[in-house]
């Protein structure tokens, strides 16, 4: 018996009812966007609670400064430079005087920097932060506290350990992505599943089991979204996740260039502030990185996959993150093993988090992290915007394939030859 062909969604007609779509659903979004930023503008310096996302004291003009990340209650972002001897205010709402006269509606849309004074800090904790401060708990390296921190509630990392762990090239494992809201379905899936095919047995034997579970779990990772307070990079991978299973459970192709189109570009219009956001256009990219693989490659065993698409996405992402951040290092190589050792880590630190050995993992990380460098590295961004139209060929031809695998390799070569 033959296996059903699944098909596209949309030919070029509809596809461009739903495009139209889509831009009525940006105006409207827009719309609101701009309604907010009217009300902000209203006074050149306005009162406005808001949320204190980040905050890192830096050397600035080379004195130290306090940067606060506030998130404002219209949704907005904002950084502020304060004094040095400012407490700790992270997961804290605080009413925040702002300076907006020269403010545009793109630097509102982009987030923006201001002159701000805090007249009132309100006591209580987001649940974001009082999540983070029971994981912090449990570690005494700094270091450790920042990792898990990002890890499992996607606070920032500090300016320093961040540039370091890019260097090392573990920056998508160690930050919070579509690549952790998988291994989580999967863990949501694995327990869920025994309870729920006993309710169905006996009560709901009519009943798609996989399609209710996907829902229970969806249900679950939109409520960890919330308490991440729709982190970018969370926000596409959930997007993709359920735009990606409505369209399989329907017989339409996932793994197409339209799909990812799609899901993307329902995202965005919902939320026109991403499109300003470095991090979700990455994990977009990293998206359409498996999909290129897997489009010529599907064919192959699990393991096969599992082991040679951690080496793809390693190399297609390369040219295009040493074009804009510039770190690199010995270590940045064996990223690779790294990264498939974390597919066990992952859930394992995360069940030790769960226990009183929370930080049993931590002398080994220390030194690892002790033992890493930062050097720089020049790649031409040309060479980054290239594999990005390299990509998008090579989801219609083989030949681009090869050749954005090559340019990966290529940049490798050039990184390492610049550090030796």
């Amino acid at each position: 018996m033959s296996k059903l062909e699944r098909i596209d969604l949309f030919d070029l007609k509809s596809g461009s009812i739903f495009a139209l779509f889509l831009f009525f659903i940006l105006t409207l979004s827009l719309s609101y966007e701009y309604y907010q930023f009217s009300n902000l503008k209203t006074f050149d310096d306005p009162l406005i609670r808001a949320s204190v996302i980040d905050q890192e004291v830096r050397l600035i003009a080379e004195k130290p400064k306090t940067s606060i990340k506030f998130r404002l209650e219209n949704g907005a972002n904002v950084r502020c430079i304060m004094s040095p001897y400012l407490r700790d205010l992270r997961g804290r709402d605080v009413l925040l005087e702002l300076q907006v006269g020269k403010v545009t509606f793109l630097d509102y849309l982009k987030g923006f920097r201001s002159r701000g004074l805090i007249y009132e800090v309100y006591p209580s904790l987001s649940l974001k932060e009082q999540w983070y401060r029971r994981i912090a708990s449990a570690h005494d390296d700094q270091s450790m506290k920042e990792l898990y921190g990002a890890l499992f509630v996607a606070t920032p990392m500090s300016q320093e350990f961040q540039t370091l762990v890019g260097a090392m090239g573990l920056s998508a494992a160690l930050s919070i992505s579509g690549y952790h809201f998988g291994i989580l379905s999967l863990i949501a899936y694995f327990f869920l599943r025994p309870s729920y095919r006993w309710l169905q047995n006996r009560y709901f034997p009519y009943r798609h089991g996989n399609r209710d579970l996907f829902w229970v779990v969806i249900g679950l990772l939109f409520l960890y979204l919330w308490i991440l307070e729709f982190n970018p990079a969370m926000v596409r991978s959930f997007g993709m996740i359920a735009v990606g299973y409505w369209l399989y459970d329907r017989g339409i192709k996932i793994v197409s260039l339209q799909t990812l189109l799609i899901a993307i570009g329902i995202i965005l219009a919902f939320f026109p502030k991403l499109f300003f956001s470095l991090s979700f256009w990455f994990s977009s990219f990293g998206v359409l990185s498996i999909f290129i693989f897997i489009r010529y490659y599907e064919h192959w065993k699990p393991w096969q996959i599992f082991l040679a698409l951690n080496i793809w996405c390693y190399l297609v992402l390369l040219p295009i993150s040493l074009a804009i951040f510039g770190t690199f290092s010995w270590w940045h190589i064996g990223s690779i093993p790294i990264n498939l050792v974390f597919n066990i880590y992952y859930p394992s630190v995360l069940a030790l988090h769960l226990t009183p050995w929370a930080d049993w993992y931590d002398p080994y990380l220390v030194k690892m992290f002790k033992l890493g460098e930062i050097q720089s590295v020049y790649i031409p961004m040309a060479v980054g915007i290239g594999s990005i139209f390299l990509a998008f060929g090579a989801m219609r031809w083989k030949g681009a394939f090869w050749l954005l695998g090559g340019l990966g390799i290529s940049t490798l070569g050039s990184a390492i030859y610049q550090i030796a």
